[in-house]
């Protein structure tokens, strides 16, 4: 009986609690950097785009100012 007791008062984990913690923490940690890596990339996307905006925007406005079709 006394077996019985000890295994409830034991509150020691295993190897396997302890990696299967630690597997976790791995996830979050690559699902985080995995977001910040991806409004990284949509942030630098924005600025392109908007100088390419502004690319078109000069071009048209200097066709318009010389007369060209």
């Amino acid at each position: 009986m006394t077996e019985d007791a000890g295994l409830i008062r034991n509150e020691k984990g295993g190897p396997l609690v302890e990696e299967s913690l630690l597997l976790g923490l791995a996830v979050v940690t690559v699902s985080i950097v995995i977001a910040v890596i991806l409004q990284a990339t949509g942030w630098a996307q924005d600025v392109i785009e908007g100088l390419l905006q502004l690319l078109q925007d000069s071009w048209n406005g200097i066709t318009q100012l010389f007369g060209t079709p």
